[in-house]
């Protein structure tokens, strides 16, 4: 049985796996708040399309490939939780550690909040 998710969001993946910046931030609102929590408790808040397409371009630009695999979702009207596996390679060396060509497997969940066909808000947890 394929999950269902919102189509959305479905689209925001799509364009994350194959690091198209452009078409993520299509699915956003302009007001969009990215939230991200990382274990062993870093934490970082952007607001705003253009503060996350600055973020996203340099994401992108770190990795020469990442995947966000859907493994369960819960899903409401305006909500949607997503369990995600997420692999990349590193394309350079990165400041937590992580080397160029390293590949790294991580565990995760995110929080999508929908508002009028387009997500408003998006907390990462991993």
């Amino acid at each position: 049985m394929a999950i269902e998710i919102p189509s959305i969001v479905r689209r925001y993946l799509d364009a994350y796996n194959a690091m198209d910046v452009s078409a993520m931030l299509e699915t956003m609102t302009d007001d969009v708040r990215f939230e991200n929590v990382t274990n062993p408790g870093g934490s970082m808040v952007i607001e705003g399309k253009a503060a996350l397409a600055e973020l996203a371009e340099q994401s992108a630009a770190a990795f020469s490939q990442r995947r966000q695999t859907v493994r369960d979702a819960v899903v409401t009207l305006e909500r949607a939780v997503l369990d995600l596996d997420f692999e990349a390679t590193c394309a350079i060396d990165l400041p937590n550690g992580w080397q160029a060509g390293q590949v790294v497997n991580l565990r995760g969940v995110s929080f999508f909040e929908l508002r009028g066909n387009l997500i408003a808000s998006i907390v990462d947890f991993s």
